[in-house]
């Protein structure tokens, strides 16, 4: 039997996990497709043209910010109006794994996808940063980007980008119209101190990369049983080796995080649409649902 296209398998999945409600909501809608499409789908097909991809940097307070931005080539004067979305990818990824993402949603609207501080392409801080501190500098990035309230974007993150996402939301509550969320982190104080003392404990280059090729063959295998393509999962693999010993920064700040994010995760205002996926994350991002004052559940 012919494998199913990625493009087949997104919208099936979308169309039987997905409520009436939800379908009636083009964001709700969009953002369901975002999260199923975005994790390396590097070869979604589409029936629109092709939208033109390009690269470029913006300096904010770490040096240079990296993106990759996505425009509309056919979109008509009706469907102008829909927002600029931001694209926060997971730890240790980078905006490669958007590209099959771009190709779904940009018929009718700039899609960006940022390298978090010290990731990818992105220039980063020289002592761990905080969520927060990631969040006010992508912020800072956006905003010499000209994004500002009278400019607004929506926003998306996935894993450690989805607790980045939320605190953008909240530091600019006015520029972020709406944010959709997967894989929020909110777990037990007994599982976050546990899953930092679980991270690498390496000092430099060549410890990194002893632990690192020790590691290869487990997340081969991981690659292999969720059918990502051999060319997606070995380029991510190589876009992840940039951070050298600063590569757990991210995953440290997601950790510790845990501990405010009864406290942060209410101070979202905008409409928050939560995403729960078939991963580790499932039932955090469920447990997260009452922190937020104004959320809808998809709960594929």
């Amino acid at each position: 039997m012919a494998k199913q296209s990625i493009q087949d398998v997104m919208f099936k999945t979308t169309l039987n996990g997905m409520t009436d409600m939800m379908l009636r909501n083009r964001w709700a809608f969009v953002c369901a497709i975002l999260a199923l499409a975005a994790p390396l789908v590097a070869h979604a097909q589409t029936s629109v043209k092709r939208a033109s991809i390009k690269r470029d940097y913006v300096d904010y307070r770490y040096g240079q910010m990296h993106y990759a931005i996505a425009t509309p080539t056919n979109a008509t004067p009706t469907k102008a109006k829909a927002l600029p979305l931001v694209v926060i990818h997971q730890t240790v990824n980078s905006a490669l794994e958007s590209p099959g993402f771009f190709q779904t949603m940009a018929e009718d609207r700039v899609v960006i996808a940022i390298d978090t501080p010290g990731v990818g392409g992105s220039d980063g801080p020289d002592v761990a940063p905080t969520i927060e501190n990631y969040a006010a500098a992508i912020a800072e990035g956006l905003h010499h980007m000209g994004f500002e309230p009278a400019r607004p974007l929506d926003v998306v993150g996935f894993h450690s980008g989805s607790l980045i996402a939320a605190e953008i939301a909240i530091l600019e509550p006015r520029m972020v119209r709406h944010a959709a969320l997967s894989g929020v982190y909110v777990v037990s104080e007994e599982r976050w101190k546990k899953a930092i003392a679980s991270l690498p404990t390496y000092k430099t280059s060549a410890e990194f990369f002893e632990w690192f090729v020790a590691t290869v063959p487990m997340l081969r295998k991981s690659a292999a049983e969720r059918g990502i393509p051999d060319a997606d999962w070995g380029r991510a693999l190589a876009e992840s080796l940039r951070p050298l010993t600063k590569r757990e920064f991210v995953h440290e700040a997601a950790f510790t995080y845990a501990a405010r994010a009864k406290d942060r995760l209410p101070l979202v205002t905008q409409p928050v649409l939560l995403l729960a996926l078939g991963d580790g994350l499932r039932q955090p991002t469920l447990d997260s649902q009452p922190l937020f004052k104004n959320v809808m559940l998809a709960d594929l």
